[in-house]
């Protein structure tokens, strides 16, 4: 892509579940290089709008493009270009730190242990640790070392904030 485009587009993206809207009509760009938030009350479709985004559900209607691709069929060499944090982290309890974060790297060739290891630091997330163990801020804490050390050029935080104190 050349700087300057959006890395992400939507038009008219909607989602129905039964009857209901979960998201009507959004349009958006996303100019590179931005930050950009969705704001909005529990239930106001924010997830389910990044889910689409993201090509993770099927809206009902409208179209969004991500990093230049129809986000209905991001090829794995763009998805592999987002880095993507769900509201509840999902490493298996059992997982330590450093298991968590070797398993990860194995899938990803641009992996930068320099950054794992820092935002582990800033959260004190002991390496030998279960995920079990760790508070709520230091499982997030853990998934946003992990989604950060690829180096993805799309960084998607969803509800980045809970469980993390000021």
């Amino acid at each position: 892509m050349v700087d300057g485009e959006n890395v992400i587009e939507a038009r008219g993206l909607t989602r129905y579940f039964g009857g209901k809207p979960a998201v009507r009509g959004l349009d958006l760009a996303v100019p590179r290089g931005s930050v950009f938030a969705l704001l909005g009350p529990n239930g106001a479709g924010k997830t389910t709008a990044i889910r689409m985004l993201l090509g993770l559900l099927e809206p009902t209607r409208g179209s969004a493009r991500v990093l230049g691709h129809d986000s209905r069929q991001l090829p794995p060499s763009v998805r592999g270009r987002i880095g993507y944090l769900t509201e509840s982290p999902g490493v298996p309890g059992w997982m330590t730190v450093a298991h968590a974060a070797e398993f990860q790297a194995s899938f990803f060739p641009s992996w930068k242990r320099e950054i794992f290891e820092s935002v582990a630091a800033h959260f004190r997330l002991d390496r030998n640790a279960r995920a079990r163990d760790l508070s709520k801020g230091q499982r997030v804490g853990l998934g946003l070392a992990l989604v950060l050390a690829p180096g993805p050029e799309l960084l998607v935080l969803d509800d980045p904030a809970l469980g993390l104190d000021p």
